[in-house]
Order: structure tokens, then sequence, then C-alpha cells
């Protein structure tokens, strides 16, 4: 059923991933199909748990907490832009099945291990899961490894006006190669690079958010 339900995702968008659809893919009836998923919104729920439990799958063994997070990162964009309908289904926590609860406490304890308080470690999680999906989102329909989006791309800047945007045209031709992998490898090392520094600066025993932050009580005034 699900595999049913991520093809027709797949090949013809969110709007036609109903009950109908896929049990007329199934070969059964709507019935039928509901002593399985109670509606659609279920079914949503389960293609999104699958792709968290793909991200929270066992890393490799031996690895550090940096080197767990990025292949977990990596494992959960591949499978996204393998099923980019997947992507635009994702926004936040009223659609958790069974394995999203466990995906939680794999990434918490990947960073409380590390040594940040719960509170960053739910924050730092959370951002590195944002990065993902906005990379995934941002590239969905492009494909930078493509001669003609190469070449689109060189047009585009060379064509701008030198004046106006002299480091456009000047570095037309390295700005056209950029590849979206490329684009995500630097994000992703920045902000493990960040998570570092936090983790090696911070005094994690004083649960405060992250430095240079302000908090703010319910009256909008700073939190003792």
């Amino acid at each position: 059923m699900l595999d049913a339900a991520m093809t027709l995702l797949d090949t013809h968008g969110a709007a036609a991933l109903t009950t109908r659809n896929i049990a007329e893919a199934l070969g059964c009836t709507q019935a039928s199909l509901y002593r399985h998923v109670r509606n659609r919104e279920e079914l949503v729920t389960l293609l999104i748990d699958r792709a968290i439990s793909v991200a929270s799958a066992a890393p490799p063994d031996g690895a550090d907490w940096a080197e767990k997070a990025a292949w977990s990162s990596r494992r959960f964009r591949a499978h996204l832009l393998r099923h980019p309908g997947v992507a635009s289904l994702l926004r936040g926590t009223e659609r958790l099945g069974p394995n999203s609860p466990a995906g939680m406490q794999y990434s918490l304890d990947l960073f409380i291990t590390a040594g940040l308080s719960p509170r960053l470690a739910s924050a730092a999680a959370s951002s590195l899961a944002t990065f993902v999906l906005g990379s995934v989102h941002l590239n969905l329909g492009l494909d930078t490894s493509d001669p003609d989006e190469t070449s689109h791309r060189r047009l585009l800047f060379r064509s701008r006006d030198a004046v106006a945007f002299p480091l456009l045209v000047q570095h037309a031709d390295t700005l056209a190669e950029v590849s979206s992998d490329e684009e995500f490898e630097v994000g992703l090392n920045a902000l493990l690079t960040g998570f570092r520094v936090l983790i090696q600066t911070m005094d994690t025993t004083r649960d405060q958010g992250l430095p240079g932050v302000k908090r703010s009580g319910p009256d909008g005034g700073p939190i003792p």
C-alpha cells in the first residue's frame, strides 16, 4: 500500500494522493483500503514516518556524533530527492507516526551525548532537519549537473550589467558550475562546525539557550 502511494506521489504529486486513486492502483475498493488506513491523513503520516525511519537508521560503526549526523542528513536528503513529493508533506509534529518518536530519540541522544543540553540538542536537531528540507525544496526540479543547466546559468550571469553586478559577471563560469551537492555539503559542514564550537564553548550545565540570543518572557521582557 505504501509503495503504491509513494509511486502515485512521485508520478502525479500530492494532489493525486487520494484513497480512491490508491485503491485503483492496488486493484481494490476503497472499503478494502480503509481496513488498513482510516483516511488520507493517516496514509500521509505513514509516508512521512517512512522517511523519518530512513534518516534515523543505524549509522556506520565507529562514527562520532558529527559523522553520524552527517550520514543521517545525507541519507534523509537522498530519500527526499528520490521522492520529492514527501518533502512537500513534511510540516511539523502533527503527523507523528510510530517511527517518529524513535527518530526524535535518535537525534536527541546524538546531540546530548555530544555535550549539548536537552534544549540545545532539540534546537540543533531541528535546525539540521530544517536545513536538509530547505536544501531539497530549493533544488526540486533543478539538475545542476545537467550541461544545459550549467550553460543557462553561465549565460545568465555573463549577460548581467558588469557595472551593477561585477562579481556575477567576473565569476560567471565558477558560479555556473556550483552543484546542489556542493551547496549542501558546504552548508552541512558549516552547521556541524558551529555545533562543535557550541559544544566546546558553552557551559552545558546552564540551560540558557544559544549564546547571544536573548530569551523573552510572556510579557516580552528578559528572563532572569
